[in-house]
This record gives C-alpha cells, structure tokens and sequence, in this order.
C-alpha cells in the first residue's frame, strides 16, 4: 500500500509541475502577444481575439487543474497518514489482545514463539527449523498451547483473535470493553459464499 501511495504521489508531483510549466509558457505567450498588439496600437481581429481568449481559458484551467490535483495530493497524504495511524493503533491493539491472552493461559515463553508462529502461518517444520528444534518438541508445545488456550487446533487458536480484531475493527463497543470475550456466532452476520 504505502509504495502505490508513493508512486500516486510522484505522479500527482509530475502532473502538477507539467500544468505550472504548460500554465507559465501560455501566461508568456498571452502577456507577449497582448503587449505586442497594444504597443502596435491596432486592434484585435476576431481571430486574435478569440485565439486569445481561448488561450486565455487555456491558462486559466491549467492552473485550476493544478490546484485541483494540490487539493487531491494533500487529500491523499492526509489519508494515508490517517490509514497508517489507524493502522498502528490497531496493530497495537492486536498485539496488547495477544499478550493478555498469552498471559492469561500462562503461556511459557517457548509456547508463546511457537504460538506466535502458528498464528502467522507457519509449518511445523518451519517453526522447528527457526527454533533449531525438532518438530516433535513443536508438537509438544503446540499441544500445551491448544491445551492451555482451550481449543483444538490453529484454525480454531486463530479463531480465538481474529474475533478480537474483527470485534474491534467493527466498533463493537461490548467486546471492546471486554477484551478477550468471545462473541457468540450470529449466523446474520456470515456472508453466503458466491458461485
């Protein structure tokens, strides 16, 4: 996300300084042609005029565009400071929920890794290779951390925080309040899959 805003914004940066440079060359050439035609004391033929004008109405939307795309540049900083606030604040958040919940099932600090692990996807045999361990040890551990947490498996441990964070990120003031308690499934709230 944050390098598509980078390069949203370098683009928006290009556009702006190609409407400045266009805008300034046309205000040249409008300020060239009139001061010519006024220190030649003639008037304008309908063409000059309306050649003018409409350079003239060039001039003025080029800048307008660029302050339109300003407008928008800011707009879009302003977001993606606001989405990266909230972004950290949840990620907080979700980090305080997995240790009150480690600490509440009395969690080791080897269980605690191998949890971690687990939750982030990882196999067996990868969170053995990372421990420098053996896979029957983060078997073991896995166990104790099911056993601990009160579940059967990953999918349900993972279960466990995503109805934390889903609780959260969804405003729901009575699960916030009470960190760690379980919402009971709504079957209303499920989405049907499509075909």
């Amino acid at each position: 996300m944050a390098q598509g805003f980078a390069v949203d914004r370098r683009f928006l940066q290009a556009v702006s300084a190609i409407q400045v440079f266009c805008g300034t060359a046309f205000t040249i050439d409008i300020v060239y042609e009139s001061h010519i035609e006024f220190f030649n004391q003639r008037p304008l033929s309908p063409v000059e005029a309306i050649h003018l004008g409409v350079e003239t109405l060039a001039v003025i939307l080029l800048f307008y565009g660029f302050y339109a795309s300003q407008r928008q540049l800011r707009r879009l900083c302003s977001k993606g400071e606001e989405k990266a606030r909230l972004l950290a604040g949840l990620r907080g958040h979700f980090d305080e929920i997995i240790d009150e919940r480690f600490a509440d099932w009395g969690l080791s600090a080897a269980e605690r890794d191998i949890a971690l692990l687990s939750l982030r996807g990882l196999s067996i045999g990868e969170i053995a290779r990372l421990r420098d361990t053996r896979d029957g040890t983060v078997k073991a551990q896995l166990s104790a951390v099911y056993r601990k947490s009160g579940v059967a498996g990953r999918p349900e441990l993972l279960a466990l925080f995503m109805d934390e964070f889903l609780d959260y990120g969804a405003g729901d003031e009575t699960t916030q309040q009470q960190p760690g308690a379980r919402r009971a499934f709504r079957p209303g709230l499920a989405v049907a899959p499509s075909d």
